[in-house]
């Protein structure tokens, strides 16, 4: 479920996820002492470190858009990576959909220069038509697989969110989806790695702000052309004026469901280790 509480006080400028002293957190900057910034490394660390999402020593390539998520994504898995010897690479895929479009990578090749990452951009061609997202992800996963074999990275970090996760439960479920399609997105599966499938949007954005990143925001994510735009901005909103909490509740439905499978020997409990295949 979201946001599960660790059994250890975590104070921002110690190691996310163990115990440590009020002093400690004069390691840091003023504006990393925040409420905002240790609740979502707080999260990832306990991702990592209790649930195995990323081990140590693995090398993780981060996808980043520019956006919130991603952004916040990248500066906490460079935070957390030296005491956990992971290396990092990061891409920005640009989809050629929007005038411009080529021109954000440079938002994320600073942020990756700032924290010392290796960084790459990538262009995928995508035609126009019906289904243009799907498409899009097809890509972009594509081409995402094949900067990390260049790179020799075993996983791939994507910024989903649980903000993703209810959209992503609450469309399958409307569609007919099976048991398995219910299991919408898993921490870890198949090479992909999501450390943020458990902090909700809202903290991704408020940790942005409060650590100053400038962020790119993608106009096609209000664009009501796209079914997962309007679940998200008609939908879902509707749903939690007549259910408060239903995006919730959709999240822990998608884990009591990978629970359900994973007893009964299900394709859930093989999904969560093993790099990338092809």
């Amino acid at each position: 479920m979201v946001e599960q509480p660790v059994h250890t006080r975590y104070v921002p400028g110690s190691n996310p996820g163990t115990a440590t002293t009020h002093a400690a957190s004069g390691t840091l900057p003023p504006r990393e002492r925040t409420a905002a910034v240790a609740r979502v490394r707080r999260a990832v660390a306990t991702a990592v470190d209790r649930r195995g999402v990323i081990v140590p020593g693995e090398h993780v390539l981060i996808a980043c858009s520019g956006g919130p998520d991603s952004s916040a994504l990248l500066d906490v898995l460079a935070r957390l990576a030296p005491p956990r010897g992971w290396r990092l690479s990061v891409a920005h895929v640009d989809h050629g959909l929007r005038p411009g479009s080529s021109l954000e990578a440079g938002a994320v090749a600073k942020l990756a220069a700032d924290r010392g990452i290796e960084f790459r951009a990538l262009s995928v061609r995508v035609e126009p038509g019906s289904s243009v997202q799907d498409r899009a992800r097809s890509a972009r996963h594509a081409a995402l697989r094949a900067e990390a074999s260049r790179v020799g990275a075993g996983l791939i970090a994507l910024g989903h969110t649980a903000d993703d996760q209810a959209e992503t439960v609450l469309m399958r479920a409307l569609s007919g989806a099976s048991p398995k399609g219910l299991l919408a997105m898993a921490e870890r599966e198949r090479g992909l790695v999501r450390p943020l499938l458990r902090v909700w949007r809202d903290a991704t954005v408020a940790y942005c702000v409060a650590l100053g990143l400038d962020v790119l925001e993608d106009p096609s994510n209000a664009d009501p052309r796209f079914l997962r735009s309007r679940v998200r901005h008609e939908v879902l909103p509707a749903l939690e004026a007549v259910f408060p909490g239903a995006r919730r509740r959709l999240v822990v439905l998608a884990e009591r469901q990978r629970r359900l499978l994973q007893l009964d020997g299900g394709p859930a409990s093989r999904s969560g280790a093993g790099g990338l295949r092809s």
